[in-house]
């Protein structure tokens, strides 16, 4: 089942009630260091590749398919850095829809292909140095580039 039809079914169900929903995101850099960051369709910000969980799909799973769709590129190997939750992952969006994410943030430790903007969600992709970023969206994208800082290795 698609994650549009799982979420649309279980709306029809609860309304636009709080739910949560389960994610991952990607830490992508180039061999120079750069980080790969989306800008979304019709957005200001920039953050890294992100996307809702599959009913029953392994969050690396939906890593993969995520920067496969928002990118065009193909993911190898992963780690996971870390796992995003809280009051900060609170949204309302305008349909009046409420929701929590739980996020798995992974670093692509092994990734090929050349990114390319997929154009219905991702107007820009862009590697960025870490010390000259834009601005970011979330706090999924602001807790990715901190570990930029840290030098988590590959």
């Amino acid at each position: 089942m698609s994650t549009q039809s799982y979420i649309h079914d279980l709306r029809q169900a609860v309304g636009p009630r709080p739910i949560n929903l389960v994610g991952a995101a990607g830490l992508v850099l180039s061999e120079a260091g750069d980080v790969l960051l989306l800008r979304r369709v019709g957005g200001r910000t920039w953050g890294v590749v992100t996307g809702i969980s599959e009913l029953g799909e392994a969050l690396e799973e939906t890593l993969r398919r995520e920067l496969h769709e928002e990118t065009g590129l193909t993911l190898t190997a992963a780690i996971l850095l870390d796992v995003i939750s809280g009051p900060e992952t609170y949204r309302e969006i305008g349909n009046g829809d409420r929701f929590s994410a739980y996020t798995a943030l992974y670093r692509a430790t092994g990734w090929h292909g050349v990114p390319v903007p997929d154009g219905m969600e991702i107007e820009e992709l862009r590697f960025f140095p870490p010390d000259a970023l834009p601005e970011l969206a979330g706090p999924v994208s602001r807790r990715a580039v901190q570990f930029l800082a840290a030098q988590v290795p590959a």
